[in-house]
């Protein structure tokens, strides 16, 4: 086994993991499930109650959590007017449109992957990079992970893991050792 480094880089060097930070998302979601705080088979809406009274009233956690909500998405909305300009990228996601019937489209939806910071630290009162550093990072020794934040302070549940080689090392045998 090597190990090596570019780019001025090493072994405690943090960088961002991208989609990878979906994982972890979804372990909070079991977690909080293991916690008694949510079911899979919920509907979001009980965490997003802007949702009671539309189409996507019905979107379960489940949906959200495999990509099947059929929450709105497109490139534009979802990498660029989400992503890059959101100042609150949780308020924007929840205020898009139900695009297909939940449960009969798979979309790879960043937007709806982001309602999920709504779910989770609602179902769980706590917020989402605190329950990861308390319930994850800590117990599996990630010492050098955290979680980054929208400029509205909300933790990005679709990209927003930043991590070293070694902690992301941990959370892969974590997921290998179930």
């Amino acid at each position: 086994v090597n190990e090596w480094y570019w780019n001025n880089t090493g072994p405690q060097s943090t960088q961002e993991v991208f989609s990878a930070s979906k994982s972890f998302t979804n372990v909070l979601a079991g977690i909080a499930s293991d916690d008694g705080d949510l079911e899979v088979e919920d509907r979001a809406s009980k965490w997003i109650p802007e949702w009671v009274g539309t189409p996507s009233e019905d979107v379960t956690v489940e949906e959200l959590l495999n990509n099947t909500s059929g929450r709105y998405q497109d490139f534009e909305s979802d990498y660029i007017r989400m992503a890059a300009q959101a100042v609150d990228k949780t308020a924007f996601s929840i205020e898009l449109e139900q695009q297909y019937d939940p449960g009969t489209t798979w979309v790879y939806n960043n937007a709806a992957i982001q309602t999920l910071e709504a779910v989770i630290s609602g179902a769980s009162g706590e917020d989402v990079a605190e329950l990861a550093q308390e319930r994850l990072f800590e117990p599996l020794g990630m010492s050098h992970s955290g979680w980054a934040r929208d400029r509205a302070g909300n933790p990005m549940t679709f990209m927003g893991v930043q991590s070293t080689c070694r902690d992301m090392a941990r959370f892969g045998l974590m997921a290998l050792n179930k």
